[in-house]
Parts: C-alpha cells; sequence; structure tokens
C-alpha cells in the first residue's frame, strides 16, 4: 500500500528533511516511524480513483471495492499515469525505469500491463509470462533445459578438459596462487578456481549457454538476440561476498544484461549460490559517487578507488538488513540454469573440501550493447547462429571449437 509519492504529499515536511539527510527516504521513516504513528502510506481517494478508472474492474474481473482501490493504484494504476486524486500532479513518464542508469523493458513500472499485452498478443505463453513477472519481481528466474540438457554434458567433459591442461592458453583465476590471471599449472588443483571465457575456447560450452530454452527466455527478455561477453567456469567455486555483476562485467546500456548460472552438478545442500529476491530494486551504489561500475571510474581518470569495493558490499548488506531480505540458496541441479538481474545481490559460498561442483557462470547482453572492455581492447564479435561472443581474456586469438573427446584418457581428467 506504500507510495513514496503519495506519503511525501501527505507529509511534505520530510522533504526537506531527506534532503537534509536528516530522514533516509520517505520508505524509511514510514517503516520507522509512520506506521506506528497511524499516518497513511498513500493519498489514494476511493471515490475519485474507481469512478475515474473503469479499467480497475476489468483487471480484477469483478465490480471493486473502496478497500481495493489504493492497492490497485500502487500495483498498476500509477505505473498508468493514474491519479491518486483529483490534486494530485500526474508524473511526466509514469512507467519509466526508476534507474538512471536505465534497465531492460522488465524494469519499468508498467511491466505487469507489458507482459499481459504479449501474452494477450500471442507473443509468449502463459508460462513465459509467469518466469518474466517473477523475474520483474524477484530479479532472477530458473529455467530447466528439459530434453536439450544433454547439451550440458559435452560441455562439462570440455571443462574438465580445459582443467587437466590440454587447451593451450588457457588463463585461470586462483585467488590462493596469484592475485592476477595465470596460466594452467597442476598447483590449480586442490584450489577454488575460474578457467576464464571457457566459452571461447569451446563450441559444446558455447551452444550449452545459447541453448534454446536459454536463448527464447534472453531473446524476449532483451528483443534483441544474445552477445556472451565472458564466462568462468568451475570446479570448485571461488568464495565470493555480496555483489551485484553491473558493477563487474559493465556494458555501454549500464541495467542492460543477465547473469547465468549453470548447475553441472548436484550440488551440496547450503552450498553454491545464493540470492537476495527482491535486491536488483535497491538504489544504485555509485563509485566515486557517480558512476555505476569501478572500470567506468577509472575510465573517468578518478584518482583513488581503494575501499570502493568494500564499501559497495558494506552498503548492500545494509540495504538487506533494513529491508529484511532473505537469503534464498539457489541449489541448482544438472540440467537448469538460473538467469540474474545485473543488479541482484547475490554470493557464492564455498564447497566442501576438495569436492568437485561444476558449473559455468555467463555474462550476457543484448546483442546491441558492447561491453565496456571493447573500448580499450581491439574486440571482435564472433556468430554463434543468431547470436554473438567475444573475449576480452583472447581477445588476440581465433575460438575454438574444441569438440570434447570421445574417450577421453582417464589420466586427464581431475580427481
Amino acid at each position: 500500500m506504500f507510495d513514496h509519492a503519495g506519503y511525501l504529499r501527505r507529509n511534505p515536511g520530510l522533504v526537506e528533511a531527506i534532503e537534509a539527510r536528516v530522514v533516509e527516504s520517505a520508505w524509511d521513516h514510514y517503516d520507522k516511524h509512520g506506521r506506528r504513528e497511524g499516518r497513511l502510506p498513500n493519498d489514494v481517494d476511493p471515490d475519485f480513483y474507481l469512478a475515474s478508472y473503469p479499467m480497475v474492474a476489468a483487471d480484477l474481473g469483478r465490480a471493486p471495492g473502496r478497500g481495493d482501490a489504493a492497492a490497485h493504484f500502487v500495483q498498476r494504476g500509477r505505473a498508468r499515469g493514474y491519479l491518486p486524486n483529483a490534486a494530485a500532479a500526474r508524473p511526466s513518464d509514469p512507467g519509466s525505469v526508476a534507474s538512471p542508469f536505465g534497465g531492460l523493458w522488465t524494469d519499468r513500472a508498467d511491466v505487469a500491463d507489458l507482459v499481459q499485452n504479449r501474452l494477450d498478443l500471442g507473443r509468449i505463453s502463459d508460462r513465459q509470462a509467469e518466469r518474466l513477472l517473477g523475474w520483474a519481481r524477484d530479479g532472477y528466474a530458473v529455467l530447466e533445459l528439459g530434453s536439450v540438457a544433454d547439451r550440458l554434458a559435452p560441455a562439462r567433459l570440455a571443462l574438465e578438459q580445459i582443467f587437466a591442461g590440454i587447451v593451450p592458453g588457457t588463463m585461470f583465476h586462483c585467488p590462493a596462487l596469484a592475485p592476477d590471471p595465470i596460466g594452467w599449472t597442476a598447483d590449480l588443483a586442490p584450489h577454488p578456481t575460474a578457467a576464464l571465457d571457457v566459452h571461447y575456447l569451446s563450441k559444446p560450452i558455447r551452444s550449452a549457454i545459447l541453448a534454446i530454452p536459454v536463448a527464447r527466455f534472453l531473446t524476449e527478455l532483451f528483443d534483441s538476440p544474445v552477445a556472451i561477453a565472458g564466462t568462468e567456469g568451475v570446479l570448485r567455486p571461488i568464495l565470493r561476498p555480496p555483489q551485484q555483476d553491473s558493477a563487474v562485467l559493465p556494458h555501454t546500456m549500464q541495467r542492460h544484461g543477465a547473469t547465468l548460472w549453470f548447475g553441472l552438478d548436484d550440488p551440496p545442500d547450503g552450498a553454491g549460490l545464493h540470492v537476495y529476491p527482491g535486491s536488483h530494486r535497491f538504489a544504485d551504489y555509485r563509485y566515486a559517487d557517480r558512476y555505476k561500475s569501478p572500470e567506468e571510474a577509472r575510465r573517468m581518470d578518478v584518482p583513488d578507488l581503494v575501499g570502493e569495493e568494500t564499501r559497495h558490499t558494506g552498503r548492500l548488506l545494509t540495504a538487506i538488513r533494513r529491508g529484511g531480505l532473505a537469503r534464498l540458496p539457489l541449489d541448482l541441479p544438472f540440467g537448469s540454469v538460473a538467469v540474474l538481474h545485473p543488479d541482484l545481490v547475490h554470493e557464492t559460498t564455498a564447497a566442501p573440501e576438495l569436492s568437485v561442483r561444476r558449473g559455468i557462470r555467463a555474462w550476457v547482453a543484448p546483442r546491441y550493447a558492447a561491453p565496456l572492455y571493447a573500448e580499450r581492447i581491439a574486440t571482435r564479435l564472433h556468430p554463434h547462429e543468431r547470436h554473438v561472443f567475444a573475449s576480452a581474456v583472447y581477445a588476440d586469438r581465433e575460438p575454438l571449437d574444441n569438440p570434447p573427446l570421445d574417450n577421453p584418457p582417464a589420466d586427464i581428467l581431475p580427481a
């Protein structure tokens, strides 16, 4: 029932308090004080609202009552430009994306209507509509590959070959051995390690990333073919604190994209990927108080970014605590993939020591959005069916098809 603008209209003195940073936000004031003091969370006039907008009855499928007015306004009406009362000012673009850094159509305030329109026009199925609404609400979706899950078996074998050192020139990130990427060494075996841009080293991995159910969801999400900008393959995941991937591998359109997580093993309970549903709607963290990503801040010659990543994590943890968001484990069994919003807060927990939990993480975006690394590294786009892929790690070499061996020798596979 809470409406930010309506609460400020009812309590105009809060505007000055927020500007002076005495109060963090309208919601923060209502949550901590206004609710207890009996202040109304919006300024909806039910009689005016129900008399003015006949679509309310159509949306509800019945004659609305006075108690329906505020809920409908918050959930649908304000994004359509409906007024809460006769004296309220109409916003200039009521359905717009809240973030100044933009976003996909599913980030718009009127996303529920946009999904319904696509459903009514026959563009999507009921199941697709449900997934898109879930993505818009929670910031993630889990897809089952179903009949094409067999694509993951060759991708998993290709990943094992990469970690066995039989793909020359592969670069790895292993925090236990070095801060920067290193080439293959037998010392990688016992440590959590990520093989970099594995999509560039293996056609079976590219085919798995762009399997039909995944590509179908992404092309509907992006209204575009897909570009793979970067990947990591792991046998033992690297422990990572809460983060937003919009700061990890940014694009020219800074909130247009997604992260894919493929489960290649049935994971142990409680280990692996964890997400905070709804956290993609947090206020933007800004590097140097201005930029969406550290890469963009460095491009603009911001002199000192030391500690910014730590502050970013701290800000996320504070927002999670204040919002009461739950930490949800996504145990991705073989044949499933999670699609994450670029601003969804997620973290990776470590697997039990020496246990193998293979997986692939891929950063994808609409084909027209360029990764920021293309502005400093000569980057070529390579076709994969209707889609494209590139790499910042292997920009000076051709991509590999790397067909998996039919019967790989046992001694090349990791224990």
